[in-house]
């Protein structure tokens, strides 16, 4: 077989796609198990992905200064894959290690956010860094592999792009609806780790199939030869001309080299690390648009985030296919960032629009389907043109020479990749919470544009018509930013401005109340989802999920509640005289919008008794050492992604450690949304660890678990209703006490038989499908 056989490279392509397969299950699942250790707190998550990227950016970075004088760089890959599957095939007993020891090292830490968000990125990057930095090194060492022609590397290395990207897009649906549905997250990483080692084994197999070119022997070992010789100086003078970003190395073989000056170099590979700050903060900025337009379940930021993948890849083999014919220019670079200026605002008219089209209608809800269709449609477009730049770059940046494509690939790919970790933090944790959603993406915007006038500049050799092209850019843009709809327009309902009352957008939640005043009607909406409706039906059940914890434990001396929401729930046991509340939210708009909810609180944000924490309520848990006489549990829907690991044996388990002896347990378990075997599944897991457990339901959709250390007897029983009968305010809240007493939906006799024989839910196994397709 010839070396550069075509048989060859579609094997290396091949391989490098079941990479990307591998490397997006392993982002998908570690991100999952981080949960039961950190919560599920955008603090928590982004510190998962910092580290993960740090990984990759060390990686790309440090290999790719070395990779270039390998005389068998596919020995070299076959053993990053070998590396990373066993470092991956460690990391679940690693990840639960570390949540043994992370609460006390987490409490030892000085009291405040900053210091906890830190003690994450610590404990992260000890666990998933040595596997992602591998996983970052196999770039360069590919790129090394697989662009052998001097002339066609910006395509080479943009098909590398292509099939690890689309690999990528693979493995993050399959895994965000099929494997951690059907395996399980530890399985899932097994099954990644079991690619990675077939990758290897491949890898192997190529070796012998092309000996010649990877033992270093005949034309191809003059290559490496004279390709160790000229990097062996490019490393030892990286402090001098190397190290300016756009000087080649002295040495190697002659190539016609892109005619590209060292100080365009040197600007193309700073402007692509801070397109990765843009790229970053556009995946940022509409993933929380898009979720206010999906159902918001475990599943939809793996559609979301497989499109933008996809529309990476797809925008790469266009690039790639260019190059194949022309050369890449500056100019190129400059048009593309033009191009996503205008365009990142366009796409904020079809959000605008997406909630007049009613495309959920078409799906019958709000489907797995429908879910992937608002993605394509609005992240699809502009997803192109980034994938288009890195082949671009690649080609500029090496100049299309493969004396230094390891290094030069390495090198860009991490400044991207940390241009990329500035980027989700700073939208995330800075430009949202400043300036807004809408802004944000205008100023990113105007970041794209501002590069690509920089990059038409250095193109001295250009189209004298295209000086004029970032004025043009600059004005349509300001004329789209113009027409953009007024008012709150990012949500299916903030266009009833008039009936707004309360509307911030924070770091992790964008939260909107509106009011009927002749309805007496009141309703949140967080990140699109309809919280906290003031419906006589959701007033009852709130109203029973603060009162009949206290009635069951009179002269409770704390209670735990977990899901602040807009405090009617909290509120309404803080009529107890309770001395200590804790109420834990993930979101301090929803307790700031409180206070537009006080007389259906009962003005609680006012209570000296009051304790409030903005933290993940499973987490708050693991990391308290207090024990509660009440513990009270309103998560949101079970299908929601940040809700889901507050159903599982695990989650049951801490609540018990942490409930005092007498204490009282409550859960609101929703009916609508819920399979029915889901339904039963969660009873049972409940009763696995409470098995004196009552079910209680208001009527509606609303049903809870209510469990006690002792059998509700109908002594204790009661007890209750005469409490309740003596106490107005339960009277006017719940009605008479044969009222309450019809909302023993099922005693324990009862309920145990209807839950049956079957299976816990596990926190490696928690996967809730909504039954129907409409929002919550």
């Amino acid at each position: 077989m010839r070396p550069d056989s075509r048989a060859h490279r579609s094997g290396l392509l091949l391989l490098f796609f079941l990479s990307g397969v591998s490397g997006l299950i392993y982002q998908i699942a570690w991100v999952r198990q981080s949960v039961f250790t950190f919560g599920v707190s955008i603090y928590a998550y982004s510190t998962v992905i910092g580290a993960y990227m740090i990984g990759l950016a060390l990686g790309s970075y440090l290999m790719g200064r070395r990779i270039d004088a390998h005389a068998r760089p596919l020995r070299t890959y076959a053993a990053l894959e070998v590396g990373i599957a066993a470092l991956a095939a460690l990391s679940p007993f690693l990840l639960g290690a570390l949540h043994t020891i992370h609460p006390g090292l987490s409490n030892a830490l000085p009291a405040g956010g900053f210091w906890l968000t830190l003690g994450r990125l610590v404990f992260s990057l000890a666990v998933l860094t040595p596997t992602t930095f591998l996983i970052g090194a196999t770039l360069p060492v590919m790129s090394r592999i697989y662009a052998t022609h001097g002339g066609r590397v910006g395509s080479d290395v943009g098909r590398l792009y292509l099939v690890n990207t689309a690999g990528a897009a693979l493995g993050c649906v399959l895994t965000g609806l099929v494997f951690l549905r059907y395996l399980g997250a530890r399985e899932t990483i097994f099954l990644g780790a079991a690619i990675n080692l077939f990758v290897a084994g491949g890898a192997l197999a190529l070796t012998r199939l092309a000996p010649a070119r990877l033992a270093g022997d005949g034309a191809g070992g003059a290559r490496d030869a004279a390709s160790q010789a000229g990097d062996a100086a490019s490393e030892a003078g990286d402090a001098a001309a190397d190290s300016a970003v756009g000087a080649e190395p002295a040495t190697g073989p002659p190539e016609a080299a892109l005619p590209i000056s060292a100080g365009a170099l040197r600007y193309v590979a700073v402007a692509y690390g801070i397109s990765g700050f843009i790229a970053l903060g556009y995946e940022v900025v509409w993933a929380r648009i898009l979720y206010i337009h999906s159902s918001h379940a475990a599943y939809s930021f793996s559609l979301m985030l497989t499109v933008f993948l996809a529309g990476l890849a797809l925008g790469s083999a266009g690039a790639s296919w260019v190059l194949r014919r022309k050369r890449a220019t500056v100019r190129h670079f400059g048009a593309i960032q033009l191009a996503l200026g205008l365009l990142a605002v366009l796409i904020l008219h079809a959000f605008a629009r997406l909630p007049a089209l009613h495309l959920q209608d078409w799906f019958g809800g709000y489907t797995v389907a429908y879910e992937f269709l608002i993605a394509f449609v609005t992240l699809f477009p502009p997803t192109l043109l980034l994938g288009a730049l890195f082949p671009v770059v690649g080609s500029l940046y090496t100049r299309e020479r493969t004396q230094v494509v390891g290094l030069r690939i390495g090198r860009v790919n991490a400044f991207n990749t940390v241009g990329a970790i500035a980027g989700s933090l700073g939208a995330g944790f800075v430009l949202v919470p400043l300036l807004g959603l809408r802004n944000t993406t205008v100023a990113l915007a105007v970041l794209n544009l501002a590069l690509g006038a920089v990059a038409l500049h250095y193109d001295r050799g250009g189209r004298r018509g295209l000086r004029f092209a970032p004025a043009g850019a600059l004005v349509a843009t300001l004329l789209a930013v113009a027409i953009l709809p007024t008012g709150f327009y990012l949500g299916s309902y903030y266009t009833e401005t008039d009936r707004l009352i309360f509307y911030k957008e924070g770091v992790e939640t964008t939260v909107a109340v509106l009011e009927v005043p002749e309805d007496n009607f009141k309703i949140s909406f967080v990140n699109g989802r309809d919280e906290v409706p003031t419906d006589r039906a959701s007033m009852s059940a709130f109203r029973l999920l603060g009162h009949l914890p206290p009635l069951l434990r009179p002269g409770a001396r704390n209670a735990l509640v977990l899901s602040f929401g807009n405090g009617i729930a909290t509120g309404t046991m803080n009529t107890h005289d309770i001395p200590v509340i804790d109420a834990v939210d993930l979101s301090p708009e929803m307790m700031e919008a409180a206070a537009v909810y006080s007389e259906e609180n009962y003005d609680v944000l006012d209570s000296d008794r009051l304790r409030l924490h903005v933290e993940d309520g499973r987490n708050f848990l693991l990391r308290t050492e207090d024990s509660y006489d009440i513990i009270s549990v309103d998560a949101t829907h079970p299908a929601n992604a940040s809700s889901w690991a507050l159903f599982t044996s695990e989650f049951y388990q801490l609540v018990e450690s942490r409930l005092a002896a007498d204490g009282v347990f409550m859960q609101w378990i929703p009916i609508h949304g819920v399979r029915e075997d889901d339904y039963r599944d969660i009873l049972r897991t409940v009763w696995d660890i409470f098995p004196n457990m009552v079910l209680w339901s208001t009527g509606s959709t609303h049903s809870y678990v209510v469990a006690t250390r002792e059998p509700m007897s109908s002594v204790v029983m009661q007890s209750v209703l005469t409490r309740a009968a003596a106490n107005p305010i339960v009277t006017r809240d719940l009605g008479p006490p044969e009222t309450i007493a019809g909302y023993v939906a099922m005693a324990e006799a009862d309920l145990t038989g209807y839950i049956g024989r079957g299976p816990v839910i596990t926190d490696n196994d928690a996967f809730f499908m909504p039954s129907r397709p409409t929002p919550e």
